[in-house]
């Protein structure tokens, strides 16, 4: 292991993979989005075994600029699907 922020993020995406496996077996409508949430976590979590440090740091700006995208959408979809106070 490199350095402690390859660590904490491997410990991390162990941790809620395992939480993801858990929830889609207590609840079996989750099971494919638990699925799917866990190989993406999986994927993304594999950014800091590259050597390259350039490819290390476009791989994070990547997954960071996704959150914030996908954290905006999903606001977006609950202002005007789910409803908002």
């Amino acid at each position: 292991m490199k350095n402690p922020i390859f660590k904490a993020v491997l410990i991390g995406a162990v941790f809620y993979i395992a939480l993801m496996v858990v929830e889609g077996a207590m609840h079996p409508a989750i099971l494919p989005a638990a699925a799917v949430g866990a190989v993406l976590l999986g994927l993304l979590a594999t950014v800091f075994i590259w050597e390259n440090e350039h490819t290390v740091h476009l791989g994070e700006i990547i997954v960071l600029w996704a959150m914030v995208l996908l954290f905006v959408v999903y606001g977006l979809v609950f202002f005007f699907i789910g409803g908002a106070f």
